[in-house]
């Protein structure tokens, strides 16, 4: 090999040797894990009981209830559990792309600083796992997402608590949540159209309906009384108002003060009868500027509530279950009774979006329209 070659190579190795060190600072390999290990194999998923998650802007924690996963900053309200359960499965699985020692400099420019302040430099996304005594399982800090050659995820940067090792992962969680109402289980109800016998508007305590929809036979388009004379049922409102249950979901929700709303002279509710005898009653209110809340009772005609109670005098107490991660798939459950529709939604003040508000038609002239004739097109 030339003199002159000789120095051409030994400078491009040079500049290469530069670039990985403006690159990854002083990080150094550890040597301590092999790639393809799973990082986290003896994660006992199962014995999940708490999950932390916060970022330097927001913060949630998930708890383990005696039935159901919890948001802890919603007062215990049901979290979404499959959304959950597959965060914890992923984070079990992850593999190891390769792993270093990285600098302080490298961990601020990997966004693996722990979020402890909203202007902590490099934040990145921790994450905390624990059991049911509060002993912690796993506690990571996730960083920045690594861009494949081709485009997309290369996987993504993390680093366990009280050490400095950076592991590049085959996964990554750039869309992971971390405001509570963004785990909120966001069904409330879910009753189909069909499932309706009819729905009357009331006003306060008053037993005359404002206006009532109902459906002649089930399987009929249902039909409006009182109707005004000159005017007609639009068809299209009607049905709206008997699909703002299928489903109905929030965008977050409080605890209620006190029992659900009664008869005040200005409250309106929309009572909702399904053919299997349960009642929903649903209480719309609104600021009048951007903010639009329900509150929802149940409750049961006595064949229903007669029926509902020997089904529970007859079956075998069930034993509660606790939402283990990775449990076995178990059989669809049975329709809530009204007793149990009224103990999970009564105690909360549900807010929602505005359309799905709107859906809760309670002006009865809404749902009219001119009757229209030859020549003028109206009357």
């Amino acid at each position: 090999m030339k003199g002159k070659t000789f120095l051409i190579l030994l400078a491009t190795a040079g500049v290469l040797v530069a670039f990985s060190f403006l690159r990854f600072g002083d990080e150094k390999p550890t040597g301590t894990v092999k790639m393809g290990d799973r990082l986290f194999a003896d994660l006992p998923v199962n014995a999940v009981a708490g999950v932390t998650i916060a970022d330097t802007e927001n913060r949630v924690t998930l708890v383990r209830g005696e039935k159901v996963w919890q948001v802890d900053e919603r007062d215990g309200y049901p979290a979404d559990f499959d959304e959950l359960r597959d965060t914890v499965v992923k984070l079990s699985r992850l593999k190891i792309g390769r792993s270093f020692s990285a600098s302080p400099e490298s961990l601020v420019r990997l966004s693996l600083m722990a979020p402890s302040a909203p202007d902590t430099e490099g934040g990145g996304t921790r994450v905390v796992l624990t059991d049911q005594s509060s002993n912690i399982l796993a506690d990571i800090t996730l960083g920045q997402v690594r861009e494949a050659d081709g485009g997309g995820s290369g996987g993504q940067y993390l680093k366990k608590a009280g050490t400095d090792t950076v592991f590049l992962v085959d996964a990554d969680f750039r869309f992971l949540k971390t405001a509570p109402a963004q785990w909120l289980d966001k069904e409330i109800l879910s009753i189909d159209a069909e499932d309706v016998a009819s729905v009357v508007c009331f006003t306060g305590d008053s037993q005359t309906p404002v206006y009532s929809l109902t459906r002649p036979e089930q399987g009929e388009a249902p039909r409006m009384t009182p109707i005004p004379e000159g005017r007609t049922a639009d068809s299209a409102k009607i049905d709206q108002v008997f699909d703002a249950l299928a489903p109905l979901t929030l965008d977050d929700v409080k605890a209620g003060e006190g029992t659900p709303p009664g008869g005040e002279s200005d409250r309106v509710r929309l009572v909702y009868h399904l053919h299997d005898g349960r009642r929903i009653s649903i209480f719309p209110e609104s600021d009048g500027e951007d903010k639009y809340t329900l509150r929802v009772t149940a409750e049961a005609d006595e064949v229903e509530a007669a029926a509902a109670d020997a089904a529970a005098a007859g079956a075998p107490e069930d034993e509660a279950p606790k939402g283990e991660v990775e449990a076995p798939e178990t059989a669809a459950p049975a329709t809530k009774t009204a007793r149990q529709l009224n103990e999970e939604l009564s105690p909360w003040v549900f807010s929602v979006k505005k359309w799905q508000f709107d859906s809760f038609i309670t002006r009865p002239e809404s749902l009219l329209e001119e009757v229209k004739t030859e020549g003028n097109g109206s009357s």
